[in-house]
């Protein structure tokens, strides 16, 4: 189990945007065997690496709050944003730039 990181986080992303380990992986900005290795509790991440683990939680906490739907949550994930650059949600995700994201949430709790 990953510390710094709700129980089930990195699985319930994996369903409800249909990424698989690499995509989270690139989020965090390291690699999926990486990932894998702090899942099954065999490496723990450093400070840095809690820290993206948090903003992962914290992504996908103001996303079920905002969006509440797994299809809402679906659409706005591939939708492009204005705000965002006129990006998806994914393109930022999959940039390792979850902070952003987890403030235009925080901006927008009502999508």
């Amino acid at each position: 189990m990953v510390t710094g990181i709700s129980e089930g986080t990195i699985g319930r992303l994996m369903e409800l945007f249909d990424l698989d380990t690499k995509a989270i992986a690139s989020a965090v900005g390291c690699t999926a065997g990486t990932l894998n290795r702090w899942r099954r509790g065999e490496q723990i991440p450093s400070k840095e690496y809690l820290e993206r683990l948090e903003l992962l939680d914290a992504f996908l906490y103001q996303v079920q709050k905002s969006l509440r739907s797994r299809r809402r949550s679906r659409e706005w994930f591939d939708a492009r944003i204005p705000a965002l650059g006129n990006r998806t949600p994914r393109d930022v995700f999959l940039s390792a730039n979850l902070a952003h994201l987890v403030v235009y949430l925080r901006q927008h709790e009502r999508l």
